[in-house]
């Protein structure tokens, strides 16, 4: 486990960035952060509110939908 969490940023068109990476990820990508107990926030680019919560509400549901 790292010591500061992964930063994301989510961007208008719901595209989620890791500026440390210089990559995009998906859902799935954080689903297996959360499974290898990494910690991440999530921030809006265009506000800095964190958005963590919402984005962990969506990786249930796509998995709750995906098995």
């Amino acid at each position: 486990m790292s010591a500061e969490p992964v930063v994301i940023k989510r961007y208008a068109n719901r595209r989620l960035y890791n500026p440390v990476a210089g990559s995009y990820v998906t859902i799935k990508d954080l689903g297996a952060l959360v499974e290898d107990e990494e910690d991440f926030v999530v921030y809006d680019a265009n506000t800095g509110d964190d958005i963590t919560h919402t984005v962990l509400k969506q990786i249930i549901v796509e998995r709750a939908r995906h098995g």
